[in-house]
């Protein structure tokens, strides 16, 4: 708005300027006329007769009495044309009544307390849906809160390993070991449970949470030691070593844990029956595949 103020006035000035310049340039005004004669004659007319040059005179002031009429038109024009395209500046009034009949804005704490409110339902919202599937599954609301309370936690706890592991300078420390264990462990939440649930609780947070209770084998290569056990496809494998095995991941990783030349207890259910039974394997690669 001030700008568009500011322009206006310019403009005239403008106009003005160039209004001048163009009447006095006119070859065909006899007062621009006039004057380049009287200025820029040379000495020769210099001595023409006084009547002739109080004709001149005569003339030149009714040319500029001609000019300061058009300029007075010109100025009566610019003012309608700057009414027209501002009228508020023509009466003085810089919309001040509009700005104040506004409503104040209200206070940004506001809003962010609302938006603080809305999280913290949407929260609420989806934390009570956990805790209803869990108690879909079987689980009381007790132990269902504590599941979803405890995965939080774990997260918590998972990035707080990591951030210590990542700034340990000795990676090779017992500290370091530690710490890859702790990692090993809070990467699959379902190691955590297993611990802290009972055998029931367990079975009923594995089947909310879709994850498989045991590792089922789909093929063995001959000659392999699962083969010469007498493990074949079909069977499942629901631990080794003493830790519970639910997919392939799970059983490559704690092949490696255990020492060469050892044997494994490795806790089974052959296909078709409804009893594990507990086998003993050497350590190492059991040639399965999945």
């Amino acid at each position: 708005m001030n700008l568009h103020r500011h322009a206006i006035p310019l403009a005239i000035s403008l106009l003005l300027v160039g209004a001048a310049v163009a009447h006095w340039t006119n070859p065909d005004n006899p007062a621009a006329s006039t004057i380049r004669e009287t200025l820029f004659s040379d000495s020769a007319k210099s001595s023409q007769p006084r009547g002739d040059l109080t004709a001149r005179v005569q003339q030149l002031e009714k040319s500029l009495e001609q000019t300061l009429k058009i300029q007075n038109q010109l100025l009566e024009l610019v003012n309608d044309l700057s009414k027209r395209l501002d009228p508020a500046a023509a009466t003085g009034d810089i919309r001040h009544a509009t700005l104040e009949s506004r409503e104040a804005p209200e206070p940004a704490i506001h809003h962010r307390s609302i938006r603080e409110q809305e999280n913290g339902d949407r929260y609420a919202r989806v934390r009570e849906g956990q805790i209803r599937h869990f108690t879909d599954a079987g689980l009381s609301y007790e132990r269902a809160e504590y599941i979803v309370d405890k995965q939080e936690r774990i997260q918590y706890e998972q990035m707080q390993f990591s951030y210590e592991y990542h700034h340990l300078q000795d990676k090779r420390s017992k500290r370091a070991k530690e710490l890859q264990e702790q990692l090993q462990t809070y990467s699959n939440p379902r190691r955590v449970f297993e611990q802290e649930l009972t055998q029931e609780e367990f079975e009923q947070y594995l089947n909310a949470t879709g994850g498989r209770s045991e590792f089922e084998i789909s093929s063995i290569l001959e000659s392999a030691p699962a083969y010469d056990a007498g493990l074949r496809a079909g069977d499942k494998i629901i631990r080794y070593n003493n830790q519970r095995v639910f997919h392939m991941g799970d059983l490559r990783t704690q092949v490696y844990q255990v020492a060469p030349g050892t044997s494994v207890p490795v806790e089974i259910q052959r296909k078709g029956s409804t009893a594990p039974e507990t086998i003993y394997l050497p350590a190492g690669p059991l040639g399965i595949r999945h």
